[in-house]
């Protein structure tokens, strides 16, 4: 599609993914960083100073009042996604939420009826899912490259420093593995596999309550299984492999943001791709929001809002099983 018009973006919670988000939009014509906004205007002013916006506010307010922007990137704690894409919404502006959208099925369903009464754009930023090499993999598992396909594995972790104040181990912004990471994983089962039949789940709790190790297993009745598992204190090896009938797909480290798939038959691999995206990858989420823009939709029907609304359910019925509670937050 022809880009004909450019589209005005704030951006609400200044922090380290914003960074690489306005670093995106740069890249895609007809983007344009017009706004940022943080409860700390000086942060608000530096931000802004880097990344050539030419407006900055000290309150979220008057970033989603301000009519000259069309759409909006939510990047603050997850906790505080739910009230901030409504006040958004409520002023009639796009909205990309930052993954996951928010931290109980509850306040994703109330973002979801807030966009469709508003008649109102909004998505998940679930950038992975927009990748070529997530696009790749996932027509070879349609085209039946690897027969019908019974097993996925994929895994994200890391080694993050102990600190209970912190945004990775504090539930009031919420923290935890699954919420942090986890959902790159489940998100992929999930977009593969569809709903699971059953869940099984295995944490290791820190002190604050918060996951820090997390693995399930999603059961399917057709008798295909994934598994996924994610962590904040221990490095994974961050890579996924898909099995079939008859053949593998295997995504090399780190394959949520990967480039290269190898396709493998008995023992031997029949098929290689190299799919790069360049250094940053979020541009090609904006490149969907703004061809849906483009087209009047209110969401996307390449990530609709159903599959934030599953995806979100699967997350509430796994905190769940391990006694995990997140409250949304105010505007603040």
């Amino acid at each position: 599609m022809e880009q004909t018009k450019t589209y005005k973006w704030g951006i609400i919670g200044p922090g380290k993914i914003a960074q690489k988000f306005a670093a995106a939009l740069s890249l895609v014509p007809g983007a344009s960083l017009y706004a940022v906004a943080s409860r700390d205007i000086e942060k608000a002013a530096g931000f802004a100073a880097k990344y050539k916006a030419p407006v900055f506010y000290n309150t979220y307010e008057a970033l989603a009042a301000n009519p000259e922007i069309d759409a909006v990137y939510i990047a603050t704690p997850h906790t505080f996604h739910h009230a901030h894409t409504l006040l958004c919404l409520r002023h009639k502006k796009a909205v990309l939420c930052e993954k996951p959208m928010s931290v109980s099925y509850e306040s994703t369903l109330a973002m979801v009826n807030a966009a469709r009464e508003n008649q109102t754009f909004l998505m998940e930023a679930m950038w992975s899912r927009f990748l070529p090499i997530m696009e790749k993999t996932r027509q070879l598992v349609q085209e039946g490259a690897i027969g019908k396909l019974k097993y996925l594995r994929a895994d994200f972790g890391f080694a993050a420093p102990y600190n209970e104040a912190g945004r990775l181990y504090n539930l009031s912004l919420g923290g935890g593995s699954l919420l942090d990471v986890g959902v790159y994983p489940l998100f992929f089962a999930l977009w593969l596999m569809g709903k699971p039949d059953s869940i099984s789940s295995v944490a290791q709790l820190a002190r604050t309550g918060a996951d820090e190790i997390m693995t399930a297993v999603l059961k399917y009745n057709n008798g295909s299984v994934a598994s996924i598992a994610s962590s904040i204190n221990t490095q994974l090896s961050i890579t996924a492999e898909l099995s079939g009938t008859e053949g593998a797909i295997f995504l090399d480290r780190p394959w949520y943001k990967g480039s290269q798939l190898q396709v493998r038959k008995n023992d031997a691999v029949t098929q290689r791709f190299s799919l790069p995206y360049g250094d940053n990858g979020f541009e090609f989420q904006v490149q969907e929001v703004h061809r849906c823009l483009g087209l009047g939709l209110t969401e996307s029907d390449r990530l609709p809002l159903s599959f934030s609304l599953l995806l979100s359910s699967v997350m509430d019925e796994i905190c769940g099983m391990q006694n995990i509670k997140y409250s949304p937050q105010g505007i603040n």
